[in-house]
């Protein structure tokens, strides 16, 4: 029997590796002879360097800078020869703040120039930034301004490599789905605070489609991460899915032509999991190859949409009536995650 398992990361809780190796012991304690492949996996979010580490040669590099809130850090990104691997999290994740109305006013994406810049300066000829898991909000101009772009007429001298933003989500720059409007109230913003971010973008896009004739509403993922999707296209970039390129430098896909079974998961999964989520990505890969997949999540939604018809079953590794602080702890999470594996087996073995 061979077991593929690509779990994403649980945020605040456990990575994707400790997830997979623990549903990994929880199988072989029922099957020992059974074929179990961990792979580390993300979406274009958190994990997404560590995961590409498994399988590329490079090394971390490190920058001084400044985070969301312009303090000083020493962030780092991943060369692997020509391409660079920015996880902007890293920078201006929202895990570096609580989010309030002050911080979504303050928070910047200034502090992703410098990463640029040096990996520009390294060589990179390819530039890889993972959009997910942002503490910000200002549209990406911080980031457009600290590579020297002029917010009059988005013009700019200076020559960067190819930029890539990879993707968890495809929202647009404005409107109800845009960056401010529907990402801004988890991040701290007012109604007051959504209208004005949403003012500006409508603005933006107004301009850039007469300065530059690009339509950022036509584009999918312009609003990821506060709207950095957009300063990427005005530098000249593009906005890939995250999931499809990982894998493909992962080689996952090669893996599933002889697997009996997929387990994935994420930390809650709902109905916006198709929308690029790790989850949704294992399903349409393994389907290609007539794979029935399972998922093992922290928590599940009451309605978890279209991906609820192409899953053997969807679990939460809950076993009672608990708080968010003690369900998040990792000794509990990855004990949960053997458990249940355990279970599903025993049940999928009968």
């Amino acid at each position: 029997m061979k077991i593929v398992i690509a779990i994403d990361s649980f945020k605040g809780s456990a990575t994707s590796i400790e997830l997979g190796q623990a549903a990994k012991a929880g199988i072989l304690e029922v099957q020992p002879d059974a074929q179990v492949k961990v792979f580390e996996i993300a979406d274009g979010g958190e994990g997404t360097v560590s995961a590409l580490k498994q399988v590329l040669q490079g090394k971390m590099i490190k920058v001084k800078t400044i985070d969301l809130l312009r303090r000083p850090i020493i962030a780092e990104y991943f060369l692997a020869g020509d391409k660079a691997f920015i996880e902007t999290a890293s920078v201006i994740g929202i895990d570096k703040i609580s989010p309030t109305p002050e911080t979504i006013e303050k928070a910047t994406t200034v502090g992703l120039a410098a990463l640029i810049i040096d990996a520009t300066i390294c060589g990179a000829k390819k530039i890889y930034l993972t959009l997910g898991g942002s503490g910000t909000s200002d549209g990406g101009l911080g980031l457009l301004e600290g590579l020297g772009v002029s917010l009059n007429n988005f013009s700019f001298n200076s020559k960067f490599p190819k930029l890539i933003g990879l993707a968890d989500v495809n929202n647009p720059y404005s409107g109800p789905e845009g960056y401010a409007q529907f990402f801004g109230t988890q991040k701290g913003a007012t109604e007051e605070i959504l209208n004005k971010q949403d003012a500006q973008a409508e603005k933006i896009v107004r301009k850039v489609k007469e300065k530059l004739n690009i339509d950022l509403q036509s584009i999918p993922g312009t609003g990821a991460a506060g709207g950095l999707g957009a300063a990427i296209v005005i530098l000249g970039g593009r906005i890939e899915a995250g999931f499809p390129r990982i894998v493909e430098f992962l080689k996952i896909e090669e893996e599933l032509t002889n697997t009996d079974l997929v387990i994935t998961g994420e930390g809650r999964m709902d109905k916006q999991t198709i929308n690029g989520k790790v989850p949704w990505g294992m399903v349409l890969l393994a389907e290609k190859y007539q794979v029935p997949v399972i998922a093992l999540c922290g928590a599940i939604s009451d309605d978890l949409g279209k991906i609820e018809d192409h899953l053997v079953g969807a679990y939460s590794i809950q076993t009672r009536p608990i708080s968010l602080e003690k369900a998040i702890e990792k000794v509990r999470t990855l004990e949960n995650m053997k458990r249940l594996s355990k279970n599903i087996i025993k049940t999928w073995l009968a």
